[in-house]
Parts: C-alpha cells; structure tokens; sequence
C-alpha cells in the first residue's frame, strides 16, 4: 500500500490497531446477563467507536427496556479492564505503523476513554509511535461524527484531506468520510480497502 502520497495517517484503536473486539464483545455479553438485554455480537461490533454509555442508551432505545446507562457501562468496563491486558497488536498493522513510523505524522483517534485507551498502547508497546491520541474523553460528538478525526489531524498539524483513516466500523469510516479524509478498512487485523 502506497501511503507517501498521505501527509498523516489516522487509527482507530479497537479492531483498528489491535485484536480488543472480542474483550469487548465478551464485556458486553457479561453485561447483558447482568441487566437482561439482548446480545447481538454483530450488532455491538459495528458500534465499535461510540463511548459505551452511548451504546447502552441505544439498547435501551431499540429493546425497549429501563436500563440505567452508568451502571451498564460501569458493569461493562470492569469487565473489559479486567481483560485488558489479554489485547494484542494485530501484526499486519504493526509492520505498516513501524514501516511509516518517522516519515508521517501518525495519530489515535478511539471512542475509548483516555484511562483504557492509554492502557491498551502502552501494554502493547504502540505507544511509542503515536504522539498524537485523541480519545472519547476530548470530544463531545463521537464517531459517526467526524470530532474525533479532525482533532487528531489538528494536533498532527495537518490537513483532514490530507489524510488517511484506518477503521474496521461502519460508523467508524463514515465518520472518517466526514471529516474529508480517505478512509481504509480494516477487517481482521489487515487493511483490505482503500476507498474514495
């Protein structure tokens, strides 16, 4: 993949940069049994990016049930906490952040809080190449919305159509598509689709 024609590249972390679905698909799975709701593995995984307190406002909507979305989340991130060091860097994307590593600007944009997400880059060694990270935390509007992306590309110093987001969501690259950036897909740990 020829990326030199890019003035910065953008990651989403989760299913992005490192194998942590399936930690978060398992937390909300314990999170259901606690509270009673149903679980949908597919649909869960293409929210990956909205904060949880989000994701659990919208089971709460589309199941029509009472849920109380503080102590979902709360159930649900002490499950993922307690997983977290069982994340992995998926290697094909290691080998293209180490191949670009010092010759273009590089950035996190996750829907994670920053306290996971600085979690996840240091227990992985990513840490070292990203500067940059912008998390759930420093935007009010999440992905779909393109916040998150802009402000990665604001404080690489770089233009939004100058760069390329990696993500493995729907909403993830739709939000990339909002900030004028090009977006590429990411499906099991490997880059497949570069899209206008």
């Amino acid at each position: 993949m020829i990326l030199s024609r890019f003035q910065g590249l953008v990651f989403d972390l989760d299913g992005t940069l490192v194998d942590s679905m399936p930690l978060h698909l398992a937390a909300w799975e314990h999170a259901s049994r606690e509270f009673g709701f149903k679980f949908d593995g597919d649909w869960f995984y293409e929210l990956g990016g909205m904060p949880s307190r989000k994701i659990a406002l919208l089971v709460a909507e589309q199941q029509q049930i009472v849920l109380d979305p503080l102590e979902v989340t709360r159930c649900k991130t002490a499950h993922y906490v307690a997983n977290l060091h069982k994340a992995t860097v998926f290697p094909a994307m290691l080998e293209l952040v180490q191949a670009h590593y010092g010759h273009l600007p590089m950035g996190v944009g996750t829907g994670s809080p920053r306290i996971n997400a600085d979690a996840v880059l240091r227990n992985t060694g990513l840490e070292r190449y990203f500067p940059v990270v912008v998390t759930a935390d420093d935007v009010t509007q999440h992905k779909p919305h393109p916040d998150t992306f802009l402000l990665v590309a604001e404080r690489l110093g770089v233009e939004p159509r100058g760069c390329l987001v990696f993500e493995d969501t729907g909403i993830g690259l739709a939000a990339g598509q909002a900030a004028g950036m090009r977006t590429c897909l990411v499906k099991g740990g490997v880059p497949t689709l570069l899209a206008d």
